[in-house]
């Protein structure tokens, strides 16, 4: 065959660009619709936000208006007014049963030095219900001419008492300004002081006179004895109670000091004071 007759064989195609350009225009139309899509998205959302908001704060307004306080009860007050707690309480205006903070009106109240514990509960729709526990005298404190008196914990009571129950035990030893300077410490030794007298009270009649001005010894002078305890106060005096049949009499003909702080020992003598 003639050169000039060769069968010219057709060409490879090169890889198809067109094709492959084609597709990658597809997709860059794609890529310029995102943002535009990616905004309308942000804008429903943003949307369902903001009404989600506003209905919520639509709902609160409503449930606030629906349990707004129009009445508070409030019983156990003896020495305390109705207006003392009330104004303990600080309730802002228009406060619903839904908006107050439970604890923190608890904590207003029972920082009064009268007051002992409270408890708070909401009746639906418009009413608090308060049950306050008052602090109740179980000693009087003598401070030169001045009464104060004292609960059974050992609280410093405001306010002077110029005639109070002859019942109670009368502390002495600590000045007011001891109780603001060594809280836990006054609490302690009153409180020791006034459940030791009781104890005594039921054994010795008369009026007990206590003195707490030391530490770890506490003194309680009765018409016909007088005891002195040391730390360990309660088994002492259950020592004593196994001896006081034996020596019973002998309180009753003659007035003794019974002293309790050596261990395993009762001494008596001759009360001389």
């Amino acid at each position: 065959m003639r050169r000039d007759d060769t069968l010219s064989l057709p060409r490879p195609r090169n890889n198809r660009t067109l094709k492959h350009g084609a597709s990658v225009g597809r997709n860059d139309k794609k890529g310029k619709a995102s943002p535009a899509r990616r905004v309308v998205v942000g804008s429903l959302v943003t949307c369902l936000i903001v009404a989600v908001v506003i209905g919520g704060r639509s709902v609160v307004h409503s449930v606030n208006e629906w349990t707004e306080i129009q009445q508070i009860t409030i019983v156990g007050l003896d020495r305390l007014s109705r207006e003392e707690v009330i104004t303990k309480m600080n309730l802002s205006k228009n406060s619903s049963l839904w908006s107050i903070d439970v604890d923190r009106l608890v904590g207003q109240v029972e920082a009064h030095p009268w007051i002992r514990s409270m408890t708070l509960d909401r009746v639906f729709p418009h009413s608090l219900a308060v049950q306050v526990e008052e602090r109740q005298p179980a000693a009087v404190l003598a401070v030169s001419k001045k009464g104060y008196f004292l609960d059974k914990e050992g609280h410093l009571l405001p306010g002077e008492t110029a005639k109070a129950n002859e019942a109670l035990p009368v502390l002495a030893g600590m000045a007011p300004k001891f109780f603001n300077e060594h809280v836990d410490e006054s609490h302690r030794r009153a409180r020791q002081g006034i459940h030791l007298a009781a104890l005594l009270s039921e054994h010795f009649p008369g009026r007990p006179r206590v003195n707490v001005a030391h530490e770890h010894t506490t003194i309680i002078d009765l018409p016909r004895i007088r005891v002195q305890f040391g730390q360990e106060a309660e088994q002492q005096w259950q020592r004593f109670l196994v001896l006081y049949p034996s020596v019973k009499e002998v309180i009753g003909r003659q007035s003794q000091e019974v002293d309790l702080r050596y261990s395993q020992k009762v001494i008596l003598r001759k009360r001389t004071l």
